[in-house]
């Protein structure tokens, strides 16, 4: 079973639209958050909420390595906003504090909001250019 999910996940990542990595990212950086929260007061579990924190910080990376920073001073805020975010997770590990980490998360989830809307505005608009597009080529045919 679990095969069959690994090869539909791999399928609809090399399938999926940048927008929808995008998102696939944010949402892999906040369920590995959630997932470390829990795991902060049993020292028995360091190496486990470890594991989610590496792994928030590789998405919270792969973020990072998405934007392009030649397009304008977002995407150079957005990095410096990633970078704080992965050098606060890794405080967070250091120091042994949930508290940290709900704060990241908030990060996560406000701006994995703005892309999915962002995404929601740009296939509308997508959408009405294609349609007068068809309606122009209709009238000169």
């Amino acid at each position: 079973m679990q095969d069959g999910y690994s090869k539909y996940q791999t399928t609809n990542v090399e399938t999926a639209d940048q927008g929808k990595l995008i998102l696939i990212a944010y949402d892999v950086a906040i369920k590995h958050c959630k997932l470390s929260i829990s795991k902060f007061g049993d020292r028995k579990l360091i190496e486990e909420r470890t594991k989610h924190l590496c792994k928030a910080q590789d998405a919270v990376t792969v973020l990072m390595g998405s934007l392009r920073l030649d397009v304008g001073e977002i995407a150079h805020n957005l990095y410096r906003l990633y970078n704080y975010m992965i050098r606060r997770l890794i405080e967070a590990n250091i120091k042994s504090d949930a508290r940290i980490v709900t704060e990241i998360l908030g990060y996560l989830e406000d701006l994995r909001d703005a892309w999915s809307q962002a995404i929601i505005n740009v296939r509308k608009e997508n959408a009405v250019k294609a349609e007068a597009a068809m309606q122009n080529f209709a009238l000169t045919c």
